[in-house]
This record gives structure tokens, sequence and C-alpha cells, in this order.
């Protein structure tokens, strides 16, 4: 019995040293290897299946007074790993004008347009940003009932209440002997917080090369090995490069703006990314500053286990509410930030 009492006052010392080491690793190595870089994606939930164990048996061998461990596990693994956000009261300004925008993956719009026209209805947004259309056509007619502003460009669509001053649909970038899509588009809108400068985007999705690592399924890989032999590493690693190099070039031309800047969409970068901390981090995270909860919004066609559709904004905005949507009309869940001048 004293031996066990010692085993399990080990394993509840390794345990939060352990979830630390986690949170690190996909903080600061992230997309820089490709092990990492899976792990991004993964629900980190399951990282939570040791704590109940550790608890009971830190009650059952008398070690109620190492209970402590097991809360700074709990922490590490709500905040830096999970993505909690707690909520801090945001009040909107009574006289001041607000401008609310919604951005939307709608995954070419599988459950039909009709059901997406139906969620954006709900929150009746003054700009609707969506990403990955394929039935532009058909969105743009149904969106014109509402908006007197419709724009496609290739995935992308933006309907407005306000005037389009212009439009930059960018170039594209060299990479790997390629050019290849930024995949952004900026809008300068005339609205009732002055100009504002709007980017929709959406930087490359690792899902397609994932799908390399699956090989001949998941188990059959991980029982044979293969999928220990990072041969699908390089793939995963060029995914991320040009993933990376969109989301740079966004920042970088956001930072060129003289306007208030908001940048919206699905952004394909989990909370803990490097590459989202290197390049976003100067922008004010709309849920972070007026979100509660986790805000996942994808897979919507599962539980939600990540936050990667946001909304940020520059200082001189400020964020009074956000909403993460409910809808099963896509494998996303909307995002809906309501935005006032900051002074």
């Amino acid at each position: 019995m004293k031996w066990v009492r010692r085993g399990v006052a080990g394993a509840a010392l390794i345990y939060p040293v352990f979830l630390l080491g986690a949170a690190a690793a996909l903080r600061f190595v992230g997309e820089g290897w490709w092990v990492t870089a899976v792990a991004l994606y993964l629900p980190r939930i399951a990282l939570a299946a040791p704590l109940p164990l550790a608890v009971a048996g830190l009650v059952v061998c008398g070690r109620a007074g190492w209970l402590w461990t097991q809360s700074i596990s709990a922490l590490v693994l709500l905040f830096p790993l999970m993505g909690l956000v707690v909520p801090v009261p945001r009040l909107a300004r009574d006289n001041a004008p607000t401008i609310r925008l919604l951005s939307y993956n709608i995954n070419s719009a599988m459950s039909g347009v009709g059901k997406i026209a139906e969620e954006v209805e709900r929150y009746s947004p003054d700009v609707v940003f969506l990403q990955e259309i394929a039935q532009g056509d058909e969105l743009k007619r149904v969106l014109r009932s509402r908006y007197p502003t419709v724009d496609v460009s290739g995935q992308f669509l933006a309907a407005t209440r306000y005037t389009i001053e212009s439009m930059v649909d960018p170039e594209r970038l060299p990479f790997e002997g390629r050019e290849r899509s930024p995949r952004f588009v900026e809008y300068v809108m005339d609205t009732p917080i002055g100009r504002v400068a709007l980017y929709n985007v959406h930087p490359l999705s690792p899902r397609e090369d994932f799908y390399v690592l699956r090989g001949r399924g998941l188990r059959s890989e991980i029982l044979s090995g293969r999928i220990f032999s990072g041969a699908a590493g390089p793939r995963i690693l060029a995914n991320a490069g040009l993933r990376e190099l969109q989301v740079r070039a966004i920042a970088e031309a956001a930072g060129r703006d003289h306007d208030p800047v908001v940048i919206a969409g699905d952004t394909n970068l989990p909370d803990p990314s490097p590459v989202l901390a290197r390049y976003l981090s100067r922008f004010r995270d709309g849920f972070v500053e007026a979100g509660s909860g986790f805000g996942y919004t994808y897979p919507n066609d599962r539980r939600p286990w990540m936050r990667i559709d946001r909304i940020f904004a520059t200082d001189d905005l400020r964020f009074v509410r956000f909403q993460v949507g409910t809808s099963v009309a896509s494998d996303h869940l909307c995002v809906v930030a309501d935005l006032q001048r900051a002074r």
C-alpha cells in the first residue's frame, strides 16, 4: 500500500507537468514539426481523461492534501490547452453607432442556400462575410433581397448595407515554384462608425493533407507503425508553410491600412497556434474581448472542438458583443460581432 500511495502521488505530480509540456509544445513548436502541427487540430479534451482518475486515486489513498496538483492540471487544461474565456462585461455606449458583422464558412452550402440565409437572417448583420461558397449566383439572388450590395470574388462573398468604396483582390503569392492564392479579399466600407477596412479571409485548410496521414485507415496506420514513420510529414509541413504565408500576407496588408481594420473569416488556426500568435496577436480577438466559454466553431458535423472562425479588429475599434451560431447548415458555426469606435 505504501508503494501504491507513492505511485499515485508521483503520477499526480507528473500529470500537470505533462500538460504544461503539451501546452508549451503546441504554443512554441506548433506548425514547426509535423507531429505538433497535427496535434493542434486534435480534440484536446482527450488530455483530460487522467484527471478524474488522479483525483480519485489521491482521495482513496489518503492523499487529499495533494489535490492542489490536479487543480493545476485543471487550470492548464481549461485555459492554455482548451482556450476557455471568462466573460468580462462589455457595455455598449447607448448613443454610439454600432455595426454588426457575421462571418460564416458555409461549406459550399451543401445543406442548401435557404438554411444559410435563415442563419444570416437570425442575426440581421450589417455586413455578411461568407467563405467557401459554391452557389454564388443563388446566394447573390437571395441576399440581394436583404442587402443593397452583394459582391462575389472566388470563394468569398460580401453582402452589406453600406457603401463599398473600394475592393482589393490581392496578387498571388509565390510558393515552392507555384503562384498561390493569398485567400483573402479587402473591402473598404463607409459605415456609421466611419471608414473601415474589412478583410474576408480563409487561409488554406490542413484537412486534405491530413488524409494522407490516415492512409489505409487511422487504426491500421497506428497498429502497423506507418503513422510514426513521418512519411506524411513533408506534405503536412508544406501545407502549414503555405498557410503561414497567407496569414502573413493578411497581417501585412492590414498593417498598411490607415483606416480601422476588421479581419473576419475561417482562419484555420486553433488557439495554441504559433502562427496565430506571430501574425495576428497585434489585433483584438472579438471572442476573447466580448465572448465567453470555449467558442468552438468546428467541426459542427460532430461536437466542435476547435475555435478557428474568428473576428479581429484594431485598437481603434471595440467589441461590445460576440456570438457563436448554432445552425447545422454548415460544418462550421458562424461568428457574429458588434463593434463600436473605441473612442
